[in-house]
C-alpha cells in the first residue's frame, strides 16, 4: 500500500498521484483536467472521517482486506453505471489498458495494485455520480500519498528512519484506505436506492475521449429499475422477485434502453419531446415537463440539484444551466412556440429560470437570476454566430 495511487478531485484542482514511474511517464496517467473537478458539485452521503462510524463493518473490511473489497466494489459500481470493465477505471489509456476486459480481471487488478484499484473506484464514483471532495478530504489524501515518499526520500538520503515511523505511515494508509472504501460503499448503496441515469454532461464533456467512449456504451440502472430492485430486496420471496422482474421490463436480465448522454444527442433525438415516463409526486408543466436527452423529464433531472454559478464566466451551470441552454435550443428550432398555450406566460427559458429560482435559497435568488440571464444572452449570441451553445456544447441550428 505504500505506493498506492489516489485520485484527488476537488472543486479547486484535480491530481492523479501514482508511483514515481507513472509520474515520469507522460503516457501513463490519464489527462485529468482542472475543469473536471470544477464541474463536480454533489456531496458525499458521509464524510471521509465519518465513514468508520457510519459503516464500521465496511471500514474494517476495507482495512483488513482492501484488495477483496476493492474488487467487489468495482463490480457493484459497474452494475450501477452499466459500463464494461476497463483496467483501473480507464485511468491509464495505453498498452491495451483502455479496452474492455472480462469483469473477473478486477480481482487481478485489486490484488496486484490495490491502491490503484481503490483510486479507480473513487474516480468512477466521483465522475459518474458527481461527488466532490471536501477540503478535509483533500488534506487527508495528500498527506496519505506524500507520507511514504517522505520516508523513502529520507532513506535514500541516508537518514535512519525509525521503524515506528514507518509503522505509523502504514497504519495511516490502511486506515485511509478503509475510510475510502467505506465511504464509497455508502455512496453506492445510496445510488442503488435512488437510481442512476447517467453522469452529468458538464462532467462528461471535460473527460478524455476514452472515458467519454466508456460512458457512451453504458446502460445505467435508471430510477424505475433501481426502485424495483430496492423494493424486491426489501420484500423478498415471490413478491420481491416479481418487483425485481418487473423493474427489468419482464426480462431475466436488465433491459434498460441505452440512454443518451446529456448535451450529446443521438441521431433523431428530440430533447424537448413530450415526456412519456411516469412522473413522481410533483411534476411540473411547460418546458420542465418535457424530456431531457437522457430520457428523464427536465423537472426530475433538476429536482434537488443545487443552482450553481461558474465563477469564471458567471453563467448558470450544472443541470439547471443545461436545462436553460436546451430551452434556448427549443426556442430557436421551434419558432412557433409563442402560439403554444404551454409557453404563453414566460416562454421556455422563462419557465426554466422561474423553476430554478423557486428551488434557490432566498439570499441567492438575485445572483442566480443574473447568472441565468447571462447564460441566456450568451446562448443567443452563440446561436447568432453559428457557434456551439455554452454549457451543453450543442449547435442550435
Amino acid at each position: 500500500l505504500k505506493h498506492c495511487g489516489l485520485v484527488n478531485l476537488s472543486t479547486h484542482h484535480s491530481t492523479l498521484l501514482a508511483a514515481p514511474s507513472l509520474l515520469r511517464s507522460p503516457k501513463a496517467s490519464m489527462p485529468l483536467k482542472q475543469q473536471v473537478a470544477e464541474q463536480l458539485t454533489g456531496q458525499w452521503q458521509v464524510g471521509l472521517c465519518e465513514a468508520p462510524c457510519s459503516a464500521p463493518l465496511s471500514f474494517c473490511y476495507g482495512c483488513l482486506c482492501s484488495c477483496c473489497m476493492a474488487a467487489q466494489q468495482r463490480g457493484q459500481i459497474l452494475d450501477v453505471i452499466g459500463e464494461p470493465y476497463v483496467c483501473c477505471g480507464g485511468m491509464f489509456p495505453c498498452c491495451g489498458l483502455d479496452s474492455p476486459q472480462d469483469s473477473s480481471c478486477a480481482w487481478v487488478e485489486a490484488c496486484c495494485c490495490p491502491g490503484l484499484a481503490v483510486a479507480a473506484n473513487r474516480f468512477l464514483i466521483q465522475t459518474r455520480f458527481d461527488r466532490q471532495n471536501t477540503a478535509c478530504d483533500d488534506c487527508i489524501l495528500w498527506v496519505t500519498c506524500l507520507a511514504p515518499w517522505v520516508v523513502c526520500l529520507c532513506q535514500c538520503a541516508g537518514v535512519d528512519v525509525p521503524d515506528e515511523v514507518e509503522n505509523c505511515v502504514d497504519c495511516l494508509q490502511m486506515s485511509v484506505t478503509g475510510c475510502m472504501l467505506a465511504q464509497q460503499k455508502v455512496e453506492i448503496d445510496y445510488v442503488k436506492t435512488t437510481g442512476f441515469s447517467g453522469p452529468p454532461p458538464c462532467v462528461v464533456g471535460m473527460l478524455p475521449p476514452a472515458q467519454q467512449q466508456m460512458i457512451s456504451h453504458a446502460k445505467p440502472m435508471g430510477p424505475v429499475a433501481a426502485a424495483g430492485v430496492a423494493a424486491g430486496a426489501m420484500v423478498g420471496g415471490a413478491a420481491g422477485a416479481a418487483a425485481m422482474y418487473g423493474a427489468h421490463g419482464g426480462q431475466g436480465a436488465v433491459g434498460t434502453p441505452q440512454p443518451m448522454v446529456m448535451g450529446h444527442m443521438a441521431p433523431g433525438a428530440e430533447p424537448y419531446a413530450p415526456a412519456q415516463t411516469v412522473m413522481a409526486a410533483q411534476p411540473m408543466g411547460g418546458f420542465m415537463g418535457t424530456v431531457a436527452p437522457n430520457g428523464m423529464p427536465w423537472w426530475q433531472y433538476c429536482q434537488g440539484r443545487p443552482v450553481s454559478i461558474d465563477p469564471a464566466s458567471g453563467f448558470l451551470i450544472g443541470p439547471w444551466g443545461e436545462c436553460l441552454a436546451w430551452a434556448k435550443v427549443f426556442e430557436i428550432q421551434s419558432p412557433g412556440w409563442q402560439q403554444d398555450p404551454k409557453y404563453a406566460s414566460d416562454g421556455p427559458c422563462g419557465q426554466v429560470i422561474a423553476a430554478a429560482l423557486a428551488s434557490c435559497p432566498g439570499h441567492l435568488k438575485g445572483s442566480a437570476q443574473q447568472a441565468a440571464e447571462r447564460l441566456e444572452l450568451a446562448c443567443d449570441e452563440a446561436a447568432f454566430n453559428a457557434a456551439p451553445l455554452p454549457v451543453i456544447g450543442q449547435m442550435a441550428r
